[in-house]
């Protein structure tokens, strides 16, 4: 795996478009996370001027609930991560680096290993950034710390990796069926915010959750809180095993399906 690992860094150390999308996904989702309260606070204001109820103040980034409050609002940038993905595996094409590996050893298996394992070590720093960023909040802006806050609702940091970790793999998998960078994402794109969308529309809600970026986004539910309570509207506090269960199995299907296309296809 360390060999694998040091062949893929080779491939985009010097690739300077790599790094700035990167970085821009890193800056863009720090960001997020450090001032989604003031946006959330602008809301709250607007409820309390226009509600004839008392509205409840509450703390968007203390402990336990910064950990899903942030996990959740770190989703909808997962499109970012799945572009970085993407045009990691179809430069293999588009500078032969493919044929090079395969002509030097190495298996399409592993070939294939490799690509798991970098989308697998995007979505952990991901996944980090979001535990940096919750504990700095969290410590700051928690009244009563107490140790044991801290590590509840700590799985959502994992759904969150998972979340990330199975779009990077259609993202993979895109790359791989199209080899075309530009096509690659316009697919992705389209797939992301128009053709599964249209569909989660048109099938029944038991249908519709098991489609692949719907059942992604079903792992972290809408955050909780005292104003949704007010309204009698409730979300899940918790991950629920099925959505892991299905979001786990699309993963599966994404590298096998990515398989069959290396095996079958000449470079």
């Amino acid at each position: 795996m360390l060999r694998l690992i040091k062949i893929d860094f080779k491939k985009y150390a010097y690739n300077r478009t790599f790094w700035i999308l990167l970085l821009t996904y890193f800056i863009l989702i720090v960001s997020v996370f450090f001032f989604a309260e003031k946006f959330l606070n602008l809301f709250v204001a607007d409820a309390k001027t226009n509600v004839p109820l008392p509205v409840p103040d509450f703390s968007f980034y203390s402990f336990p609930y910064v950990w899903h409050n942030l996990a959740f609002f770190g989703g909808f940038f997962k499109i970012l991560t799945g572009l970085i993905v993407v045009i990691f595996v179809t430069n293999e094409y588009s500078y032969k680096t493919i044929r090079q590996n395969v002509m030097n050893g190495m298996g399409r298996g592993e070939f294939l290993l490799s690509k798991v394992i970098f989308a697998g070590l995007l979505s952990i720093s991901a996944a980090l950034v979001l535990v940096i960023s919750g504990l700095i909040l969290g410590l700051v802006n928690t009244p009563e710390l107490r140790f044991s806050l801290i590590f509840t609702n700590i799985g959502f940091i994992a759904a969150y990796f998972l979340e990330l970790f199975s779009f990077s793999l259609l993202a993979m998998l895109i790359g791989f069926l199209l080899r075309q960078s530009g096509l690659s994402i316009v697919m992705l794109a389209i797939y992301f915010y128009i053709a599964e969308p249209i569909l989660v529309r048109l099938l029944p809600d038991k249908v519709s959750s098991f489609l692949p970026v719907e059942s992604m986004a079903n792992l972290i539910d809408f955050p909780n809180s005292e104003l949704m309570k007010m309204f009698n509207v409730n979300f899940n506090e918790f991950v629920s095993l099925p959505d892991v269960f299905i979001c786990s199995f699309w993963s599966v299907f994404f590298v096998g399906m990515a398989y069959l296309l290396l095996r079958n296809r000449d470079f």
